[in-house]
């Protein structure tokens, strides 16, 4: 039934252990398969990267709805189809789609069981390999047997790329990887993978343009830790092979780094401009409690100075401008009163 995502995902991972072979890693080198299942999450994410952006400005656009979400539930918790159609129109006068929240996380999926069923079927065949079998099972997903056979028996450090932690001593030799050195190995990818996703959990929690509050606050504080958690756990307890775990380690330092990217060159906007007149006077001001910040009278002097320098009509230039009250008009060149017009002959002989 998804056999087109298997070929789909064998297609790129062969593309890309072609070129590291012309490059002069040989086709059984287990760092060229490696590479080859690097680059292939490195394709998915860039193929994603536009929809990440949309991600981005989704939750941000979340974050701003939040306050108006709160009061649509407070005015109708007890009418829900209300609230469903009031909810419907405020995400229609806001531009918000919820899709565009989730669509680059479902379409990483079928990536990540596509790579993971590949990775079986190459740990499934290594017996078949060493048999020198002629099984039509060695040229499934594009691959003949040659290339099966030389992706089943690659490892890294001692490690099989093949090898889950679970695996017992035996199975681990069988693939031609040391037990010792293999769970060494898949434990200590776990950790960068799961430190990293902490720190994007850093990033997200640091760079939130409206900081949430009451129940969201504590949901938040516990993913923070839980996230990272699961994805150490999960590795440990499911029978997670290298490869899918380089997998996952290479997409989370990828999100790390486009995390920092998205901070860097889009930052929230400034939000100021928005704000009714007085709040920002309100966030300027001290907290309840709070000692005013005492200035030198050099301080207090510049500062007025600025502030009756804004509050000041700008002088027009022109020469017929109307004077300030009290003020003598302004007078033509020389000083002269203009000469005064003399009656007609019509008005005289009035």
């Amino acid at each position: 039934m998804l056999n087109f995502l298997y070929v789909a995902v064998s297609w790129v991972l062969l593309r890309w252990h072609d070129l590291f072979t012309t490059l002069g890693l040989s086709q059984s080198s287990g760092w060229g398969w490696a590479l080859s299942i690097v680059f292939l999450v490195i394709t998915a994410r860039l193929l994603l990267f536009r929809l990440f952006i949309k991600q981005v400005h989704y939750t941000r656009n979340m974050q701003k709805m939040q306050p108006k979400i709160q009061k649509l539930r407070e005015k109708y918790k007890n009418d829900r189809a209300e609230l469903n159609r009031e909810m419907m129109k405020l995400q229609q006068e806001e531009g918000f789609n919820p899709l565009s929240g989730c669509l680059p996380m479902f379409l990483q999926i079928p990536v990540f069981l596509g790579l993971f069923h590949v990775l079986r079927h190459l740990s499934n065949s290594v017996t078949l390999c060493r048999h020198h079998s002629t099984n039509s099972i060695l040229s499934l997903y594009t691959f003949d047997k040659t290339e099966t056979c030389h992706a089943a028996q690659a490892q890294i450090f001692k490690t099989p790329l093949a090898a889950s932690f679970r695996d017992s001593g035996t199975l681990i030799r069988n693939l031609g990887g040391d037990p010792g050195s293999a769970r060494w190995v898949l434990v200590i990818l776990l950790i960068i993978s799961a430190s990293a996703t902490l720190g994007t959990q850093l990033l997200v929690r640091a760079n939130v343009t409206t900081p949430p509050e009451g129940t969201a606050a504590t949901v938040q504080r516990l993913m923070l830790w839980l996230i990272p958690v699961g994805t150490l756990a999960s590795g440990l307890l499911f029978n997670f092979p290298l490869g899918v775990l380089l997998y996952w380690f290479t997409s989370n330092l990828w999100t790390l780094g486009q995390q920092a990217y998205i901070i860097r060159y889009h930052p929230p906007a400034d939000e100021t401009a928005d704000k009714p007149t007085g709040e920002l006077g309100k966030t300027l001001a001290p907290r309840p409690g709070q000692r005013p910040v005492k200035m030198s009278k050099g301080q207090a002097a510049a500062q007025t100075a600025v502030i009756d320098d804004a509050e000041k009509p700008v002088k027009p230039a022109q020469n017929g401008a109307a004077p300030r009250a009290g003020q003598k008009p302004n007078r033509p060149s020389g000083g002269k009163r203009p000469p005064a017009k003399r009656p007609t002959q019509a008005k005289k002989r009035r």
